[in-house]
């Protein structure tokens, strides 16, 4: 009767060992998960013109990174810190990122892009300006091939959404290229020269705002 008693004992202290063994892992895979979904401490440097959501800031001028395309911004970083962009006087906006990113290294921006991809944010959109229909003609034989029929961008190919982007982010943008402030020859990476070629082809304000106009009606779940 003892020793059924001793080998009882050691069997439940086994299995006890098991459960708390399984335990500490479920508790360990929880802890990561939440890291995981917790911004990384440098997103508070991004907060500061980005917003605390990523959310963007029209009035400062800076784009939302909430929900776009992870790949887009990974790449948009690395050529700041490489000064493929941010390099010309007139584009202000860009020579402060490239500063601030000017100390940070490749994991840091993977950490980044990883997380703002993932922010899930609600939109506001406009209803559109009046060149709507003129718009989603020179949107769809300019831009779609690049940045998708709903401007959704495309992972693969680097581009971004557009379809979650305030109108004057994106007429920055565009007279950027078509100045060469951004997508210059002597700085410029490939993806930023066939953008600039591709902004030449709308050089008018009116079809630019045209295209915008569209945009704005697209929806950006």
């Amino acid at each position: 009767v003892s020793n059924n008693k001793k080998h009882k004992s050691a069997r439940e202290s086994e299995s006890m060992k098991k459960i708390i063994s399984v335990g500490l892992l479920l508790l360990a895979v929880s802890g990561v998960a939440q890291a995981a979904d917790s911004p990384p401490a440098l997103a508070a440097t991004c907060a500061a013109c980005h917003g605390d959501q990523g959310q963007g800031n029209a009035a400062l001028g800076t784009p939302r990174l909430a929900g776009q395309q992870a790949d887009y911004l990974l790449h948009q970083l690395r050529s700041f810190k490489a000064g493929k962009r941010g390099y010309d006087a007139q584009d202000s906006y860009g020579a402060q990122m490239r500063a601030i990113v000017t100390g940070l290294d490749d994991a840091a921006f993977e950490q980044l892009a990883s997380y703002y991809a993932g922010v899930k944010i609600d939109a506001e959109k406009s209803a559109g300006g009046a060149d709507v229909a003129r718009g989603e003609a020179l949107f769809q034989g300019t831009c779609a091939a690049c940045h998708g029929p709903r401007g959704e961008g495309f992972a693969q190919l680097k581009t971004p959404r557009l379809n979650i982007l305030d109108g004057a982010y994106i007429d920055r943008q565009l007279t950027h290229y078509i100045e060469g402030v951004r997508g210059g020859d002597d700085h410029a990476d490939q993806l930023g020269l066939w953008m600039r070629g591709v902004a030449l082809q709308v050089g008018e304000k009116a079809d630019r705002q045209a295209i915008i106009d569209y945009i704005a009606t697209l929806p950006a779940d």
